[in-house]
């Protein structure tokens, strides 16, 4: 591994507070009179950036991992001291751990498990949910492609059930968890919807959000305190979307907040300079901190590549800045006591959402009440290099790990200023590592090979989903 590119102190000083804190966006009592534009969009005076200032990283605990060793299990490296245990493979029960081929015991974990997240549960325990990047979904048989699969474990870390919570959808990638703890998953089709669904039901209780619009979904997150839902666009022109939810949007049940989704605008990032169809083609460019925009899309009723393509052949501008490749985003949001103003900023930040791009392997930071982005990883930063960034989490504990498709299969440490950490590697290859996701406590940690052995001792298969445990003193 190569070393990180430096970051001096004066940038460090100004937001080294970015990664100390991390985890599920919680709901703040004042939601209910928040707006839905940032600070920028309110007519205040900008302050000129200074030069290309970076928003500076603070490594979280497991920059200290040691070197991998064998976890004894599918080809898996882990850090001496870990541990690790396969949760589910397809075609077998989750809770027997039996293979079973045709679901005669009734429920068999999905193929093609992606993008997943932890909700916590009453009893101490907690559901892993996981999609599944199959077709279209069934009501009957055994595989039931597509949708959305769930895992209950008790307070002990024991899977004690498992069941669908989406049924009858397509190529289910990503998604991401709301602060009022359901799970969206997202079609990654040219017409893809995103839906909602709850970990703790089922499959009549999901529902379509037609209002986020239909392009070829990756993940989502959500910003309560500007009623806005964020989404990435796993296409070679994707763009950076936000749907901003109208006032009456927000509602409330027995104290705590949600989106409806359901009424809103659907807009595009404009990075400055690279406006309607730009594309920054220069890594150093990219890591330079650079102003945006919003602008609605057009037809948001249509799918919106097939807009694109329809303005480029009618020579009209197409909004939006490409982001090439989207995939996994998350929104991290800060305590008051380390908020600063950043660079060029006109507020302290608040929230930061991260995307990552495959396209050409970037890691970006949107300041959301800022209007600033820039990119905070890229290929630069690792030696051997990514073969394509694939989902992004943000621990508990504040750990930034970036997740790898293809040959060399990592879930990546980022650690600034130093040399990035390899947290696990499955050193055969040829697959993808979707859906990591911590428990709330950042004791245990679950994602899957997307095409991991469906029964031990083989090289792939149709995707196993594993969890590994975190010892205490890569917590503090």
């Amino acid at each position: 591994m190569s070393d990180l590119p430096a970051v001096d102190a004066t940038r460090r000083s100004l937001l080294r507070h970015l990664f100390l804190t991390a985890g599920a966006v919680s709901t703040p009592a004042w939601v209910q009179a928040c707006g839905g534009d940032s600070a920028i969009a309110a007519g205040e005076p900008t302050p000129p950036l200074m030069g290309d200032s970076r928003l500076a990283l603070q490594p979280g605990p497991l920059a200290n991992i040691g070197p991998l060793v064998d976890a004894g299990i599918d080809n898996m490296l882990i850090p001496e001291g870990f541990s690790a245990r396969v949760v589910a493979r397809h075609r077998s029960n989750p809770v027997t751990g039996n293979f079973d081929p045709l679901g005669a015991s009734g429920y068999v974990w999905h193929e093609a498990p992606d993008g997943g997240a932890v909700f916590p549960a009453p009893d101490g325990g907690w559901v892993y949910v996981s999609n599944s990047e199959r077709g279209i979904g069934t009501t009957s048989g055994s595989s039931r492609d597509g949708g959305v699969g769930a895992l209950r474990f008790n307070a002990d870390g024991e899977v004690v059930d498992a069941y669908r919570i989406l049924d009858g959808t397509r190529r289910n990638c990503a998604g991401g968890a709301t602060p009022w703890h359901t799970w969206i998953s997202c079609e990654e089709t040219g017409d893809g919807y995103a839906w909602e669904c709850f970990p703790f039901g089922g499959v009549d209780d999901a529902r379509r959000l037609d209002a986020l619009g239909q392009f070829n979904k990756e993940a989502a997150a959500v910003d309560l305190p500007t009623r806005t839902v964020y989404q990435t666009e796993d296409a070679g022109n994707g763009r950076f979307y936000r749907f901003v939810c109208e006032e009456s949007d927000l509602v409330s049940d027995d104290g705590q907040h949600r989106l409806q989704m359901a009424r809103g605008r659907l807009q595009v990032l404009n990075v400055e300079g690279f406006e309607d169809d730009g594309y920054i083609a220069d890594d150093a460019e990219a890591r330079t901190l650079r102003r945006v925009h919003w602008v609605d899309v057009v037809q948001a009723d249509q799918p919106q590549g097939t807009v694109r393509n329809q303005l480029a052949d009618a020579g009209e501008p197409i909004p939006g800045t490409q982001f090439r490749g989207g995939e996994g985003l998350w929104i991290h949001p800060l305590p008051a006591a380390l908020q600063a103003v950043p660079p060029g900023g006109r507020v302290p930040t608040r929230a930061v959402a991260f995307f990552a791009c495959k396209g050409d392997n970037r890691v970006y930071a949107y300041d959301i009440d800022n209007d600033l982005i820039q990119t905070v990883f890229d290929n630069t930063a690792i030696d051997p290099a990514f073969d394509d960034v694939d989902n992004v989490v943000v621990s508990p504990m504040g750990d930034v790990l970036v997740a790898e498709d293809g040959d060399a299969m990592r879930l990546i440490v980022i650690v600034p200023g130093g040399e990035a950490k390899v947290l696990m590697q499955i050193t055969s290859g040829g697959s993808e590592i979707t859906g990591p996701a911590f428990t709330p406590d950042g004791s245990r940690l679950y994602f899957s090979s997307q095409r991991g052995p469906t029964v031990p001792l083989l090289r792939n298969g149709t995707g196993a989903t594993y969890e590994i445990t975190i010892p205490e003193a890569f917590r503090a």
